[in-house]
Protein backbone atom coordinates (compact mmCIF):
# COMPACT_ATOMS: atom_id res chain seq x y z
CA UNK A 1 0.00 0.00 0.00
CA UNK A 2 2.96 2.45 0.55
CA UNK A 3 4.14 1.94 -2.95
CA UNK A 4 0.44 2.62 -4.05
CA UNK A 5 0.53 6.14 -2.40
CA UNK A 6 4.11 7.59 -2.92
CA UNK A 7 3.05 6.83 -6.70
CA UNK A 8 0.28 8.60 -6.05
CA UNK A 9 1.33 11.45 -4.30
CA UNK A 10 4.50 11.62 -7.09
CA UNK A 11 1.80 11.91 -10.01
CA UNK A 12 0.19 14.36 -8.39
CA UNK A 13 3.29 16.22 -7.86
CA UNK A 14 4.51 16.03 -11.36
CA UNK A 15 1.10 17.71 -12.72
CA UNK A 16 1.60 20.25 -10.25
CA UNK A 17 5.16 21.06 -11.79
CA UNK A 18 3.62 20.44 -15.10
CA UNK A 19 1.00 22.92 -14.64
CA UNK A 20 3.09 25.83 -12.75
CA UNK A 21 4.82 26.13 -16.66
CA UNK A 22 1.55 28.26 -17.56
CA UNK A 23 2.03 32.08 -17.74
CA UNK A 24 -0.79 33.74 -16.00
CA UNK A 25 -3.06 35.98 -13.69
CA UNK A 26 -1.55 34.08 -10.49
CA UNK A 27 -1.55 30.77 -8.24
CA UNK A 28 -3.68 29.85 -5.30
CA UNK A 29 -2.91 27.70 -2.27
CA UNK A 30 -5.69 26.80 0.00
CA UNK A 31 -6.12 24.47 2.96
CA UNK A 32 -9.68 22.98 3.40
CA UNK A 33 -11.99 20.68 5.68
CA UNK A 34 -13.88 17.82 3.87
CA UNK A 35 -16.95 15.77 4.40
CA UNK A 36 -18.90 13.29 1.80
CA UNK A 37 -21.39 11.47 2.25
CA UNK A 38 -20.74 7.97 0.57
CA UNK A 39 -23.82 5.84 -0.17
CA UNK A 40 -21.90 2.38 1.05
CA UNK A 41 -19.17 3.99 3.53
CA UNK A 42 -21.34 6.55 5.25
CA UNK A 43 -20.31 9.68 6.72
CA UNK A 44 -16.45 10.62 5.94
CA UNK A 45 -14.47 13.36 7.60
CA UNK A 46 -10.81 14.66 6.78
CA UNK A 47 -9.00 17.62 5.10
CA UNK A 48 -6.87 18.57 2.59
CA UNK A 49 -4.67 21.05 0.26
CA UNK A 50 -4.67 22.56 -3.23
CA UNK A 51 -3.17 24.36 -5.56
CA UNK A 52 -4.70 26.67 -8.54
CA UNK A 53 -3.54 27.98 -11.40
CA UNK A 54 -5.25 30.65 -13.24
CA UNK A 55 -4.02 30.90 -16.59
CA UNK A 56 -6.39 33.60 -17.50
CA UNK A 57 -9.27 35.13 -15.16
CA UNK A 58 -11.96 32.73 -16.42
CA UNK A 59 -10.32 29.24 -16.70
CA UNK A 60 -8.06 27.57 -14.03
CA UNK A 61 -6.93 24.17 -13.16
CA UNK A 62 -6.21 22.50 -9.76
CA UNK A 63 -4.28 19.55 -8.26
CA UNK A 64 -5.92 18.62 -4.51
CA UNK A 65 -4.64 15.70 -2.43
CA UNK A 66 -6.94 14.81 0.91
CA UNK A 67 -7.39 12.63 4.04
CA UNK A 68 -11.08 11.21 4.32
CA UNK A 69 -11.71 8.76 7.31
CA UNK A 70 -15.27 6.78 7.27
CA UNK A 71 -15.39 6.03 11.19
CA UNK A 72 -18.02 3.60 10.75
CA UNK A 73 -16.72 1.40 8.39
CA UNK A 74 -13.08 1.89 9.57
CA UNK A 75 -12.03 2.94 5.99
CA UNK A 76 -9.02 5.89 5.00
CA UNK A 77 -9.58 7.10 1.33
CA UNK A 78 -6.49 9.36 0.15
CA UNK A 79 -7.49 11.40 -3.51
CA UNK A 80 -5.63 12.63 -5.67
CA UNK A 81 -7.34 14.69 -7.79
CA UNK A 82 -7.09 17.24 -10.81
CA UNK A 83 -10.01 19.95 -12.04
CA UNK A 84 -10.56 22.08 -14.17
CA UNK A 85 -12.58 25.45 -13.73
CA UNK A 86 -14.76 28.10 -15.14
CA UNK A 87 -14.69 31.01 -13.06
CA UNK A 88 -17.27 34.12 -12.82
CA UNK A 89 -15.53 37.13 -11.36
CA UNK A 90 -18.01 39.61 -9.94
CA UNK A 91 -17.40 43.23 -7.41
CA UNK A 92 -13.54 43.27 -8.61
CA UNK A 93 -13.16 39.62 -8.06
CA UNK A 94 -13.68 39.91 -4.55
CA UNK A 95 -16.67 37.11 -5.26
CA UNK A 96 -16.02 34.34 -7.49
CA UNK A 97 -18.38 31.82 -8.27
CA UNK A 98 -17.30 28.79 -10.49
CA UNK A 99 -18.15 25.55 -11.70
CA UNK A 100 -16.08 22.89 -12.82
CA UNK A 101 -15.12 19.11 -13.13
CA UNK A 102 -12.43 17.13 -12.39
CA UNK A 103 -11.54 13.18 -11.84
CA UNK A 104 -8.82 11.61 -9.70
CA UNK A 105 -7.32 8.28 -8.27
CA UNK A 106 -9.00 7.18 -4.81
CA UNK A 107 -6.62 5.26 -2.47
CA UNK A 108 -8.15 3.01 0.59
CA UNK A 109 -6.84 1.98 3.17
CA UNK A 110 -9.16 0.08 6.55
CA UNK A 111 -8.18 -2.38 9.52
CA UNK A 112 -11.27 -4.62 8.77
CA UNK A 113 -11.68 -3.90 5.11
CA UNK A 114 -9.52 -4.37 1.70
CA UNK A 115 -11.17 -2.25 -1.49
CA UNK A 116 -9.40 -1.74 -4.81
CA UNK A 117 -7.64 2.05 -5.04
CA UNK A 118 -9.68 3.56 -8.14
CA UNK A 119 -10.13 6.12 -10.69
CA UNK A 120 -13.31 8.03 -9.70
CA UNK A 121 -14.77 11.76 -11.40
CA UNK A 122 -16.60 14.36 -10.01
CA UNK A 123 -18.68 17.84 -10.91
CA UNK A 124 -18.82 20.83 -8.65
CA UNK A 125 -19.57 24.37 -7.82
CA UNK A 126 -17.84 26.26 -5.74
CA UNK A 127 -17.50 30.12 -4.15
CA UNK A 128 -14.57 32.00 -2.82
CA UNK A 129 -15.17 35.03 -0.81
CA UNK A 130 -12.58 37.42 -0.06
CA UNK A 131 -10.27 40.63 0.34
CA UNK A 132 -6.83 41.01 -1.37
CA UNK A 133 -5.03 37.69 -1.61
CA UNK A 134 -6.90 35.78 1.91
CA UNK A 135 -10.71 34.19 0.46
CA UNK A 136 -12.89 31.80 1.73
CA UNK A 137 -13.52 28.93 0.07
CA UNK A 138 -16.78 26.69 -0.12
CA UNK A 139 -17.34 24.21 -2.87
CA UNK A 140 -20.35 21.28 -3.20
CA UNK A 141 -19.06 18.15 -5.29
CA UNK A 142 -21.09 14.65 -6.72
CA UNK A 143 -18.39 12.19 -6.42
CA UNK A 144 -18.94 9.49 -8.85
CA UNK A 145 -17.05 6.50 -7.46
CA UNK A 146 -17.86 2.33 -7.03
CA UNK A 147 -14.67 -0.03 -6.16
CA UNK A 148 -14.42 -3.77 -5.49
CA UNK A 149 -14.24 -5.17 -1.92
CA UNK A 150 -11.62 -7.32 -2.10
CA UNK A 151 -12.47 -8.92 1.26
CA UNK A 152 -14.40 -7.27 4.98
CA UNK A 153 -15.34 -7.65 8.31
CA UNK A 154 -18.25 -5.68 9.24
CA UNK A 155 -20.43 -3.60 7.81
CA UNK A 156 -19.19 -4.23 4.16
CA UNK A 157 -18.72 -8.27 4.58
CA UNK A 158 -21.34 -8.58 2.10
CA UNK A 159 -20.58 -6.34 -0.67
CA UNK A 160 -18.96 -7.39 -3.44
CA UNK A 161 -18.80 -3.66 -5.12
CA UNK A 162 -18.64 -0.78 -2.71
CA UNK A 163 -20.52 3.01 -4.30
CA UNK A 164 -18.42 5.44 -2.51
CA UNK A 165 -20.72 7.79 -4.73
CA UNK A 166 -22.06 11.30 -2.63
CA UNK A 167 -22.25 14.48 -1.77
CA UNK A 168 -18.91 15.98 -0.41
CA UNK A 169 -18.28 19.71 0.86
CA UNK A 170 -14.79 21.61 1.25
CA UNK A 171 -14.64 24.46 3.54
CA UNK A 172 -11.25 26.50 4.00
CA UNK A 173 -9.15 29.23 3.52
CA UNK A 174 -7.62 30.04 0.20
CA UNK A 175 -4.16 32.16 -0.32
CA UNK A 176 -3.37 33.97 -3.54
CA UNK A 177 0.35 34.87 -4.64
Amino acid sequence: MQGKKFTGLALLGALCVVLSGCHGTGIEMAGFGSSIDSRDLGRGYGGGAKLELNPIDWISVDGRASYIRFADTKVNMIPLEAAGLLNFPMAGERIVPYIGAGAGYYLFEGSETDLQDQVGFFPLAGLEIGLWRVSLLAEARWLFLQTDVESARGELRNLREAEVDGLGINLGVLFRF
